[in-house]
């Protein structure tokens, strides 16, 4: 199959893992810029494998290498760019980086992280662990080590991953670390705290993914207690809409603790076991099975003083149908962040036996399995 030559088409190689048949089947998928339309071809048996379709919820900041996209209700993995057009093309749009929040500034992640999701940065994964100073050692460039490893090493971090165009450089200019005055936003935010007592940035756009892949790879697990706890899980929708940072400063602010934190990428299979409590409960279960997996989640562990996590958090969380929690609740995160009933902004845990087995299911069933 051959791209059209009268339009701009960008392609890429993805990968499909066949659970039934437990084998991993190859496709190219093709991205049409002029009206964003999509098809796959199969290369192993020759033929289409899904006709020029338009298929809203793919753009084309969801298509890079690493990313997993969901169509019709298929997980795919983008390994490759599929021709030097499309790599040319994207490459050094898609560069990566990553920032680290380091514990003197863990209330103020949520508030940095929209920060720079409002200039343009683009979430590709995140994480709250709390790293050993030899796992800090393995992040630091050489000529930091010692001190900024035991900075990273004080207590728990909030580890970013993102792509933009010049990540790295963008990332350090922002930050203060080029040897440029710091954003005005991000010193505003700061406020009198030192930026290398809060930041920490990859510095070698050469050595970024190195990083990426050790902090948010099987090495380094979540800081979960799995105990005492809520879940929030944001979803699709906020994630996708840029929504995370501002969602994760509403709950700091008003005074819960995120002892847990991790980006995950549900499967059908996975978003529906999650949910399957709900089954003959609500009348729209299989359309919010399906929004689960169009993209990725960020899980939540939730804590609060009082011990009343759930009871409390669902409160704060406010009615599933936005519409109506804009009405009577306007100052709950569904009312701010939410659309519809489906794509509600967040699920949080509803009955108070369930807040562990919730955090359970994420923070240790889905990553051990990653």
């Amino acid at each position: 199959m051959q791209k059209p030559t009268n339009e701009n088409v960008y392609s890429f190689n993805v990968e499909y893992f066949d659970k039934m048949a437990s084998l991993v089947r190859q496709y190219t998928l093709f991205y049409h810029l002029q009206d964003g339309m999509i098809e796959m071809y199969d290369p192993k048996n020759r033929r289409t494998f899904l006709k020029k379709c338009n298929y809203d919820k793919i753009s084309l900041k969801h298509l890079y290498v690493g990313s997993k996209i969901s169509v019709y209700s298929r997980q795919l993995t983008i390994v490759s760019y599929g021709d030097i057009f499309t790599e040319k093309s994207l490459r050094k749009a898609n560069a990566k980086g990553l920032c680290i929040v380091k514990a003197p500034a863990y209330h103020l992640a949520g508030s940095l992280l929209a920060a720079l999701l409002n200039d343009g940065f683009q979430l590709t994964n995140a994480k709250l662990c709390k790293l050993t100073l030899e796992q800090a050692s393995k992040i630091v460039s050489t000529k930091h080590q010692s001190g900024e490893a035991k900075s990273l090493a004080e207590g728990p971090v909030f580890a970013f991953g993102f792509r933009r165009n010049d990540s790295v450089a963008i990332l350090n200019e922002i930050c203060g670390f080029s040897g440029k005055p710091m954003d005005s936003k991000i010193r505003k935010i700061l406020s009198k705290l030192p930026g290398d007592a809060a930041l920490h940035v990859s510095m070698d756009p050469n050595t970024v993914q190195d990083s990426l892949d050790y902090i948010f790879g099987k090495s380094i697990y979540s800081s979960a207690s799995l105990k005492d706890c809520t879940l929030c899980c944001i979803k699709p929708q906020a994630v996708n809409d840029g929504y995370t940072g501002q969602i994760i400063e509403a709950i700091l602010g008003q005074g819960y603790q995120i002892s847990g934190c991790e980006m995950f990428r549900l499967d059908y299979e996975a978003a529906r076991e999650f949910l399957e409590v709900y089954d003959t409960v609500v009348p729209h279960f299989g359309p919010m099975v399906k929004h689960m997996a169009e993209g990725p989640v960020v899980a939540l562990e939730i804590r609060s003083k009082d011990g009343q996590s759930v009871k409390n958090f669902r409160q704060f969380a406010g009615p599933a149908d936005p519409v109506v929690a804009r009405h009577i609740r306007p100052y709950t995160l569904r009312a701010k962040f939410g659309k519809d009933r489906v794509a509600n902004g967040i699920h949080c845990t509803d009955l108070p036996e369930d807040g562990v087995l919730e955090s359970e299911f994420f923070f240790s069933i889905l990553q051990k399995a990653k």
